[in-house]
């Protein structure tokens, strides 16, 4: 079962209002999900508490995620400093991890040893420069939002995640093999977060898996069927179902599938946080409007899209 490992640190002199926020919307995802992975959320994270977490879970973390105050060359922990070197020692010990995500700033600086330093194929995501605190918590609560669901590839969630920021951070998504090494060497895309590693291996990863022969059965052999086949689940309010077969056929490569799908996501955390009462008129009307919008979508597709 996947594992998930969250460190938080806040110091207060240099207090981060929307770190709390993050902790507490993770937490909230992840909660509901425990009968498909486990998790340990560490608040205040100092050395000695990332030291016993990731010694204690060494063997069963997946993904180990690190948000607060950092630089290229440390995390900033509620005691002191935790140092790149005696983080990256931490780090492979952990056999079974597979993502490292720095929301932090300007943690890029920390790829390259990481990479080198574990010495096997892990995805590190990282930022290329400082982040406003908000646009971390959005980017990091739209990410698990999406990556936490059945089937959904890192790729995918990064691809998500983006829809939360402004056009001008997302001309381009940034899967990398390795960081830029020379001074003033920085991606060509002002997208702040990017995604290092083997770039297949970090692309494939996913977190909760369905039965791959449920997912096969299900997409249908023609687009004439496929219409047929989502059109139904539209009328029975099957949403869920009539995305989830959707996604697997044309996954995130088609950029208004990617925007519903954003939406429907956006519509369920609401309800979820309580801030949309399951079945009041304004669920009901946000319901039947995706849906006519996942109904003009079909209306569009053609052969060339079912190809």
């Amino acid at each position: 079962m996947p594992f998930i490992l969250l460190a938080f640190s806040n110091k207060q002199d240099n207090y981060l209002e929307y770190l709390q926020k993050e902790t507490s919307e993770l937490r909230k995802i992840l909660l509901g999900l425990q009968d498909k992975l486990e998790y340990e959320i560490i608040s205040n994270a100092t050395t000695d508490d990332l030291f016993d977490a990731m010694t204690a879970y060494h063997y069963q973390v997946t993904v180990f995620h690190y948000g607060g105050h950092a630089d290229s060359l440390y995390l900033e922990l509620e005691n002191r400093a935790q140092g790149i070197e005696q983080f990256i020692q931490l780090l492979k010990g952990m056999a079974n991890l597979q993502i490292i995500f720095l929301n932090g700033c300007s943690t890029q600086g920390m790829v390259s040893k990481i990479l080198e330093g574990i010495g096997r194929d892990v995805a590190v995501i990282a930022t290329s420069t400082k982040i406003d605190d908000q646009r971390a918590f959005n980017f990091s609560k739209a990410f698990y939002s999406s990556f936490t669901q059945e089937n959904q590839t890192l790729e995918g969630a990064f691809e998500m995640a983006k829809s939360v920021l402004e056009s001008t951070d997302i001309q381009e998504t940034t899967f990398r093999q390795s960081v830029p090494r020379r001074t003033g060497d920085t991606p060509a895309s002002p997208m702040p977060w990017g995604v290092y590693g083997n770039v297949d291996f970090a692309k494939k990863i996913q977190l909760i898996t369905a039965s791959a022969e449920a997912s096969v059965k299900l997409l249908p052999g023609s687009l004439a069927e496929f219409k047929e086949k989502v059109t139904e689940q539209i009328t029975l309010g099957e949403l869920d179902e009539a995305l989830e077969l959707a996604k697997s056929k044309f996954k995130f490569n088609n950029d208004i599938l990617v925007q519903i799908m954003s939406r429907w996501s956006r519509y369920k955390n609401n309800i979820k946080r309580g801030n949309m009462l399951a079945g009041s008129t304004s669920a009901t009307l946000e319901e039947n409007q995706i849906g006519n919008v996942i109904a003009d979508w079909l209306k569009g597709l053609d052969e060339d899209d079912w190809k």
